[in-house]
């Protein structure tokens, strides 16, 4: 091109030269006139420069990004013309709060927006980017997909001045970062779980008085901008300094990586209009930091020799949290660079303290990825990530670490090790024993951070006597995934000597999922020429179950190899060795956790998690029935997409939550506990809550799928109602006497049948039973409209026709039952019996 430019600029010149004399008055009339154009421009210089330092004078300014111009109460950004069709990102990140409650300092409350600008010879716009839909650049439509896809203006600024040398245009922006912004706002989004439990997240009214910009740095890529916002919230003052961060995006995106739903990252979900393709298609990108040998390494890295990356995963860790953990939390961090050193890289993640005597480190700058300690009453850690929607690149990690978390992993592992584990019989655990705790939790949001999603389904391909096992622990610890919710050991038993109690500091699946996410293909040029070998990694890895991916299920757990907080392939078999650890904690209760304890507080609140956990066992049998094994549709596998648990599982897990169920009084409910602590539970209430579970809806309905396809193999719905029933009744029918328990069982069954029968007057509440932990209320209890919320199964969209001759059988056998029973027993057995008999018969004939 520039051959070809000089080439033009010659003739034009030689041509110039053979026409002057000829046309000499022509030419020197143009020479004049150019002289005055160059007149006018230099007088529009001349007014420019004037104006530029009539408004910027006694400015204070700051370079970096963007020249920043600060006169008096007004932040002018002078914002370069060369970097006006660049994507940049705005994020806004909580500094402090006068109220945590719905968001802590360190928290981005709402996500990051991509702008861009444009200017016209008034205004200077930023534009919202529209980044989910996407256009073959190459298609006869991508005209039409501009004119759908355009970019919309968010704001406008007033041109105020152009720089001197009118390479940028100056506009006050400072309304941007005190005003009442809703991409800005301190306050969090309400979600669906806000309207499952009646939450309401908190909000309330900028006083723009009030509001003012603390400050501004300036770097070369970037700009930080802290401003203090009031607030009027529930009647009350709320004040929060905000760090609003400016980054400017790279010009060349990183080559983004197709997900896969067999492996779990989070990702960023695209829609491609293309007409090599019928129809629209859907795709998306995994989240992952760009990490790539330098230029100087690239073969060495390709011949498998470890090098460093051009951008290490740097972490800088509070010096806010206490010396004691901070340590093991830095361990957690690093852990995870064994797999990067299995894919040729070294020193790719490093932990470091927050620096004492850099003037420019800030946390709250979007430049640092950082370990938060938060301090409230909240027991959480957190993993979010900034991520590059253009293309998936993580741009910055955090990690909030709620310093009350301490106290959910010293409960979490007293009630399920504290059997076999002396060291967790304390009021105040060694820094060994919190320390290897904190590291866990630290390798697990890291694991967020690098994008990496939960694997609910990684414990599942242990063998629960593994778990029972030293040498296998050792080796592979309770899970092949970190990113999964398993805690620690409740299956090994007093008698099994040298067995680990922790998950591992990174499993199998963790360096397996690194890899193949992060490992550079260099013989792809594309990331469809990708697709071919990340497609081969999986296929080399699909029937190890050690390398199985299995997603979070959203409130209601459907497979049984996919849940949270379990151990091993068994829940039954699980279980029942978690009740046997449990039960040696209860008759151990008062004595160890006796220090420190003057009013019992310690005692309570052990009695609390063992009851818990006791909860979640018999939680994870309840996933058996009617329970279904999903695998991902392929073409190419081998497997059944949809495996029921076989008929006899369903039956034993039945049995186990049933049995153990009734025999909680026999343990759980301690009169010597009870005396400290007063009554804190009763296991009738978790009696009428699991004869609950146990009439929802996605049971019936996956039953009825079973019979459908299977019907020689099947648990058919009335098998299990037949199972069912003869549990509840059996003592009725043997002529045993009642006690209140198995009155109260009784009396729950009969309501539920009547409500699923369509005769029950009683209207469901969001939750009745509001003594149980959130977590077990949304799992356990009916009485929120699923299907509203759109989270059940509903397999074949109605079963009545197969559920409701069985709901109606079991009505009139109940009432046959019973009525034939009104006669005998003692007086309360025989009282219980005819106020049930009178329940059914107006019920029935209504």
């Amino acid at each position: 091109m520039n051959k070809i430019f000089n080439a033009l600029f010659t003739g034009m010149l030689a041509l110039g030269i053979m026409t002057a004399n000829a046309e000499s008055q022509i030419f020197k009339k143009k020479k004049k006139k150019n002289n005055i154009s160059t007149e006018q421009t230099d007088s529009v210089k001349k007014d420019s420069a004037a104006n530029y330092k009539k408004l910027l004078k006694g400015a204070k300014t700051t370079e970096g990004m963007f020249k920043i111009h600060q006169v008096k109460d007004k932040y002018y950004f002078e914002i370069p013309k060369k970097l006006m069709t660049r994507d940049f990102m705005i994020s806004s990140r909580v500094s402090s709060t006068s109220n945590n409650k719905d968001v802590a300092a360190g928290q981005m409350p709402r996500n990051p927006v991509v702008v861009t600008f444009s200017a016209d010879n008034k205004k200077v716009y930023m534009h919202r980017k529209m980044l989910r839909n996407l256009c073959d650049t190459t298609s006869n439509m991508y005209k039409a997909f501009q004119r759908n896809y355009s970019d919309p203006i968010w704001e406008a600024y007033k041109i105020e001045s152009i720089s001197p040398d009118s390479s940028a245009y100056v506009i006050d922006m400072t309304p941007l970062f005190i005003t009442d912004v809703s991409e800005f706002s301190p306050f969090r989004s309400g979600n669906i779980m806000d309207v499952l439990m009646k939450r309401k997240p908190l909000s309330g009214s900028l006083s723009p008085a009030k509001s003012a910009i603390l400050g501004i740095k300036c770097f070369p890529l970037n700009i930080n901008i802290k401003s203090l916002m009031n607030y009027t919230v529930n009647g009350g003052p709320f004040t929060v300094t905000m760090t609003r961060n400016i980054i400017l995006l790279p010009e060349k995106t990183m080559r983004p990586r197709y997900s896969d739903s067999r492996i779990g990252y989070f990702d960023e979900n695209k829609y491609l209009f293309t007409e090599k393709q019928d129809g629209l298609q859907e795709l998306s990108y995994i989240n992952r930091w760009d990490l790539q040998p330098k230029p100087e390494d690239v073969e060495r890295h390709k011949q498998g020799q470890l090098v460093e990356p051009q951008k290490p995963i740097i972490y800088y860790v509070d010096t806010a949290i206490p010396d004691k953990w901070r340590e093991y939390i830095k361990k957690g961090i690093e852990d995870w660079q064994i797999a990067f050193e299995e894919i040729g890289f070294k020193n790719a993640i490093i932990a470091k303290d927050y620096p004492k005597d850099d003037p420019n480190f800030d946390p709250d700058d979007i430049r640092y990825s950082c370990y938060r300690m938060i301090t409230t009453p909240e027991e959480n850690s957190m993993g979010p990530s900034c991520v590059d929607p253009r293309s998936g690149e993580i741009i910055q990690g955090d990690v909030l670490f709620y310093s009350n978390v301490v106290k959910l992993l010293h409960n979490w592992r007293f009630v399920q090790t504290a059997a076999v584990d002396p060291n967790v019989r304390k009021a105040v655990f060694d820094n060994e024993t919190m320390g290897s705790s904190l590291r866990y939790v630290a390798a697990h949001e890291i694991g967020h951070t690098l994008g990496l999603m939960h694997n609910f389904g990684a414990s599942y391909s242990y063998p629960v006597d593994s778990l029972r096992s030293a040498t296998f622990t050792k080796k592979y610890g309770t899970t092949p995934s970190i990113m999964d919710y398993t805690r620690f050991n409740y299956v090994a038993q007093p008698e099994d000597k040298g067995v680990s109690l922790m998950p591992p500091h990174l499993g199998v699946y963790d360096k397996y999922a690194i890899k193949w996410g992060y490992k550079p293909i260099y013989e792809a040029t594309s990331p469809e020429e990708e697709k071919e070998v990340l497609y081969a990694w999986i296929k080399e890895k699909e029937n190890d179950p050690m390398y199985k991916y299995g997603p979070q299920p959203f409130i209601n757990e459907l497979d049984p190899s996919c849940k949270a907080e379990d151990l091993g392939d068994d829940a039954v078999k699980a279980g029942k060795y978690g009740l046997k650890n449990l039960k040696v904690i209860m008759k151990n209760l008062s004595e160890w956790t006796k220090d420190d304890d003057f009013q019992y507080t310690r005692m309570s609140e052990a009695y609390k998690e063992v009851i818990m956990q006791m909860q979640r066992y018999l939680l994870h049998a309840m996933v058996s029935i009617g329970g279904i094994y999903l695998d991902e549709p392929r073409r190419d596998n081998t497997k059944e997409i949809i495996r029921f648990v076989p008929k006899k599982e369903q039956k034993e897990a039945l049995n186990f939550v049933l049995e153990t169920m009734m025999e909680l009084p026999e343990w759980i409910f301690d009169k010597k506990i009870i005396d400290c602590i007063g009554p804190t539970y009763s296991p009738s209430t978790l009696q009428s809550i699991i004869v609950s579970r146990l009439f929802f809806n996605s049971i019936s309905s996956s039953l009825a799928l079973f019979e459908e396809l299977h019907p020689q193999q099947a648990y058919r719905y009335s098998d299990f109602m037949d199972d069912f029933y003869n549990f509840v009744w059996k003592k009725t029918k043997n002529g045993a006497k009642l006690n209140m328990y198995d009155c109260n069982l009784q009396v729950a069954y009969v309501e539920k049948l009547l409500d699923a029968g369509g005769l029950s007057n009683k209207k469901a509440s969001m939750f009745s039973f509001k003594n149980l932990n959130e977590v077990e209320e949304q799992l356990l209890t009916d009485n929120i409209e699923w299907q509203k919320a759109g989270f059940e199964l509903n397999t074949l969209g109605t079963i009545e026709m197969l559920k409701n001759p069985v709901i109606h059988q079991k009505l009139i056998d109940t009432y046959n039952l019973i009525k034939s029973k009104t006669g005998s027993g003692d007086a309360f057995t025989r009282a219980h019996y005819r106020s049930l008999e009178f329940k059914i018969k107006r019920a029935l004939e209504k």
